[in-house]
């Protein structure tokens, strides 16, 4: 499976976890408590694969290697749920995912052509138009909602 595919699933999968998630809020659940069972699953599978895979030497490999801002993606990946949960609960699912979709775009172009990150790529007439598309997509996208 090449990486737009992966990619493609998921976002599809992204799109289903905000939806159970809201559904978990809209049953009482404060969101906080809704982005901890989120956290709490992935966590136990996640420690389950490495201990399957590696037994406990991965405790090992993450010590050797820490530092400090290894804790950065935990903590915008948790941003990131409340918004896409707090957004799916206010706004339906449309409107927080094609803002969720056109940030990213707008904030990937301007990492890569800053050449941040293994991978970057300067930017390009095509990618800027791309990015004005998406972006614009995105309002038209909230503006057809209202």
């Amino acid at each position: 499976m090449n990486a737009l595919a992966l990619a493609l699933v998921g976002g599809i999968a992204l799109a289903i976890q905000n939806l159970v998630l809201s559904a978990i809020a809209a049953r009482g659940l404060a969101f906080p408590l809704v982005l901890l069972l989120n956290t709490l699953v992935g966590l136990a599978l996640l420690l389950t694969l490495n201990l399957a895979l590696t037994g406990t030497t991965f405790v090992g490999t993450v010590t050797t290697a820490w530092k400090p801002w290894f804790l950065l993606p935990g903590l915008l990946g948790t941003f990131v749920m409340f918004c896409m949960v707090f957004g799916y609960s206010r706004a339906g699912a449309a409107a927080p995912t094609v803002g969720l979709i056109a940030g990213q775009v707008l904030a990937a172009i301007a990492l890569d052509a800053l050449q941040i990150g293994p991978g970057s790529r300067p930017l390009s007439l095509t990618g800027a138009i791309g990015a004005a598309l998406v972006t614009g997509g995105a309002i038209l996208v909230v503006l057809a909602r209202r």
